[in-house]
């Protein structure tokens, strides 16, 4: 049976965490051996994702957004940075981003899925010029056709909205089966709220081990690619 598996990028595909350590190194901060990196970035993401919908795509606003959220992750750790410092961070954590590898084994699953002639697809919040760098980088084009890749500047509208998901769907060449949609993303509001509103199925890449919701509603949930990979190989050999 031929399924769709469309996949977020950021920490779904690859790993983050690398540019943002690099980034962080960077800022020179005297008591950075007693920050816990891995929190620090987690918070930077929760406050970005905070204030995200509120930015559009207007440029200025997602700057602004960008200098805010590391500035308000280190306040946590009781440590200040000025604007020109948090701006000099994420001009370092954009440009290592653009130095970076799929997980171990998502080649592999990727490489499976084309041979089993599984559609693929991508659609992920940012900036069409940030996004696509992205994906040419991991060399996602060797896998997902080009017209399945979406970006939410390009469509006018992010994850978790529903349009997004909807457009996505119009964008495909198939009739689109809902039982035979699947989404991975990292993200649980993004990627499993978002994807769920319209009736596609979730599986949860929580890498990060986030804590889990109460009333969890994601079909699936896997801690690391390697579990991702054995997951979906059951879903295509059903």
């Amino acid at each position: 049976m031929k399924n769709v598996f469309v996949f977020d990028i950021d920490d779904t595909l690859y790993d983050q965490l690398h540019a943002f350590k690099r980034a962080i190194k960077n800022l020179q901060i005297s008591s950075q051996n007693d920050l816990d990196i891995s929190s620090l970035y987690q918070l930077m993401k929760k406050y970005g994702d905070e204030t995200f919908s509120s930015t559009g795509f207007d440029q200025a606003k997602l700057r602004s957004m960008q200098i805010f959220r590391i500035k308000r992750a280190l306040q946590d750790y009781g440590v200040k940075i000025t604007n020109e410092q948090a701006l000099n961070f994420q001009l370092d954590f954009e440009k290592y981003q653009n130095d970076i590898e799929l997980f171990p084994k998502m080649e592999e699953l990727l490489n499976l899925l084309v041979a089993k002639e599984q559609v693929l697809g991508i659609i992920t919040n940012g900036t069409v010029d940030k996004q696509l760098k992205k994906v040419k980088a991991l060399k996602l084009g060797k896998w997902v056709p080009k017209n399945n890749i979406l970006i939410s500047e390009a469509a006018g509208v992010s994850k978790p909205e529903k349009a997004i998901f909807k457009y996505f769907e119009n964008k495909l060449f198939l009739p689109l089966e809902k039982q035979n949609v699947f989404y991975v993303g990292d993200n649980y509001l993004n990627d499993i709220i978002g994807p769920k509103s319209v009736g596609w199925n979730t599986i949860w890449a929580n890498y990060r081990e986030y804590n889990k919701p109460s009333e969890c509603v994601a079909d699936y949930i896997v801690q690391e690619p390697k579990s991702l990979y054995t997951t979906i190989t059951k879903l295509i050999d059903k």
